[in-house]
């Protein structure tokens, strides 16, 4: 068995319970972020609040790539998703279906594996469609 270690340290959390990604908020301004800032990009305050953010969002745009790419291949889906706290998530599309992915659709995050190295398995978000 492979060990599972995520993408980047502090992007989610993930327990059998539930699966969320971690943003924060500055203090001064109210602007959300994700991946998390060390300073507002608005207004540059230096007081950020971590929070996390919704599990579902609408898809914004979306493209299907049939070209292989570093660890991926092909064909795989990736689009950003609005995620209600005013902010775009870039994402992998997971459990699409050609013809399935409609600009608007309800979009749910799930934490899943990308790619393999070694003994690891490298874990991420991704969403897919809410059926």
């Amino acid at each position: 068995m492979k060990n599972s270690i995520p993408l980047k340290k502090g992007l989610f959390t993930s327990s059998p319970e539930k699966e969320t990604l971690i943003g924060n908020k500055c203090a001064s301004c109210g602007q959300v972020f994700f991946p998390k800032r060390d300073k507002c990009l608005n207004c540059l305050g230096e007081e950020m609040n971590e929070m996390p953010l919704a599990t579902t969002g609408k898809l914004c745009t979306y493209t299907i790539v049939n070209m292989p790419a570093h660890k991926y291949k092909p064909p795989f889906a990736i689009g950003w998703i609005d995620l209600p706290e005013g902010i775009r998530v870039f994402t992998q599309i997971k459990d699409w279906d050609k013809g399935d992915l409609k600009v608007g659709m309800d979009m749910e995050l799930l934490i899943d594996p990308l790619w393999e190295e070694d003994d690891k398995e490298v874990t991420g978000y991704k969403f897919r469609p809410v059926r």
